[in-house]
């Protein structure tokens, strides 16, 4: 058996391993807490089971035992319905009823699979040769298609929703997911272009790789994520209806209305510093000004033309700014003014300063100091 050969085998066996482990602790963990985290699990137990098949083929197991056969689905139905259900879960975007149902096409996968097993060796292969097989697979790959272009529509909308409920949205966002379907897309697409154009050592270790990559990475952010209310729809003790107040309001007289709300809120954050809050939300801010989530988040929209966030962000950004040229906090450090101005992190403070400055708080304190 040739060196290289082995390496891969060794990355593929390390994944697979580590998919499962992950998995399972996963669901172990929240077994009973049945949240998003219980989803993510199951799927990466599955999609460490489906590894095996390549495995088994690096051994030739299946020539030498044809009944392992059953342990080589791809999971092409049931994979993108679990990252489905587990983004609906996870997404601030509120959903009446989740979308079980998507299950039963790879329950029916896993059903039929199970009666080609325990077929004949002659059948199995001329059932697995046959144009209708190839059309089912076909069909699996459409539908996996087809749940990941819902599921990067989720994610920009609850990425919409959480800018404009949280001032904070760090571990909130699902872009790491966003990410990983990606590096999926991409190694799906190698596997098959290597089979066709090219194949060798090189191409199997970018594939295994990738995979490792995936793994680890839906595995780490996936810990880290935070579920996320909807905060604009929880019931506050404002009794406040906006949708039904603003049918009787006109075009300018809304206006006018969302310039008050700013005005207050401007005010609000001029005299207490909320912002210095890192978890400050919508909520805090329309419960100290007396007025509904949904006409708060509204009136920064339509007159500031931000969101919440980088309406917060900018307080924030200017608060850091002050620190920066104040002797008095030259004890601090860059993580540090950053937690003094409100942040609640060091990559969040660096983003949201350059998205204002189009500079790096570093590059502002240098400038600063040359008086520039």
């Amino acid at each position: 058996m040739e060196l290289d050969k082995i390496f891969i085998l060794l990355l593929d066996t390390i994944d697979m391993w580590q998919a499962i482990s992950v998995g399972l602790f996963l669901l172990i963990l929240n077994s009973k807490k049945k949240n998003s985290l219980l989803l993510l699990g199951i799927f990466l137990v599955v999609s460490g089971l489906s590894a095996l098949s390549e495995i088994f083929d690096f051994f030739n197991a299946y020539m030498k035992n044809p009944f392992l056969d059953i342990l080589s689905f791809n999971f092409l139905w049931l994979l993108p319905t679990l990252l489905y259900l587990y983004v609906e879960r996870v997404s601030i975007e509120e959903t009446k009823k989740s979308s079980y149902y998507l299950l039963i096409p790879g329950g029916i996968d896993f059903i039929l699979n199970t009666g080609k097993f325990l077929l004949p060796l002659q059948m199995k292969t001329a059932i697995e040769e046959s144009l209708a097989y190839a059309l089912f697979e076909l069909m699996g790959v459409l539908f996996g298609l087809t749940l990941i272009v819902l599921i990067f529509r989720k994610i920009r909308k609850h990425s919409k929703l959480i800018k404009n409920q949280y001032s904070s949205i760090e571990n909130r966002e699902l872009k790491w997911l966003h990410t990983a379907i990606l590096t999926i897309i991409i190694s799906f697409v190698f596997a098959i272009v290597s089979e066709i154009v090219f194949s060798g050592f090189i191409a199997d270790l970018f594939q295994s790789l990738l995979g490792l990559f995936i793994t680890f990475w839906i595995a780490y952010n996936g810990l880290l994520q935070q579920t996320s209310i909807n905060l604009v729809s929880v019931d506050n003790n404002l009794t406040s209806k906006p949708r039904d107040a603003a049918k009787s309001l006109s075009v300018d007289d809304k206006k006018e209305k969302q310039n008050q709300v700013v005005t207050k809120i401007k005010e609000l954050l001029s005299e207490e510093k909320l912002y210095l809050n890192c978890d400050l939300t919508i909520v805090h801010i329309a419960d100290k000004i007396g007025e509904h989530p949904r006409l708060v988040s509204g009136s920064i929209n339509g007159i500031c033309n931000v969101n919440f966030n980088r309406f917060i962000n900018r307080y924030r950004v200017e608060e850091a700014k002050k620190l920066l040229q104040n002797k008095s906090s030259e004890h601090l450090n860059m993580e540090g003014v950053g937690f003094e101005a409100g942040f609640n992190s060091n990559s969040s403070f660096y983003s949201a300063f350059k998205n204002e400055l189009n500079i790096t708080p570093l590059q502002f304190l240098k400038n600063s100091n040359l008086g520039i």
